[in-house]
């Protein structure tokens, strides 16, 4: 994650949970649709509104810039 916060600077926040906190919110993964692996990337729009969720880890840096145009179009 280190390459795209310093491409996309101040107009990106990124934040990684680790996997113990993320096990402390079973609510979130399910809201998530993260049923099967428990855990995966959501891209959030500035108000907060999920705009992007990617389950497990089986994306790349493509799946996660897509996400982030996403997330600045809804900006």
């Amino acid at each position: 994650m280190g390459e795209l916060e310093q491409e996309y600077g101040e107009r990106v926040s990124f934040v990684v949970i680790d996997a113990a906190e993320t096990a402390r919110r079973p609510q979130e993964i399910q809201e998530f649709g993260f049923t099967e692996m428990r855990h995966g990337l959501v891209a959030f729009s500035r108000s907060g509104e999920p705009l992007v969720k990617l389950p497990g880890h089986q994306f790349g840096k493509p799946e996660i810039e897509a996400a982030i145009q996403t997330v600045l179009a809804a900006d």
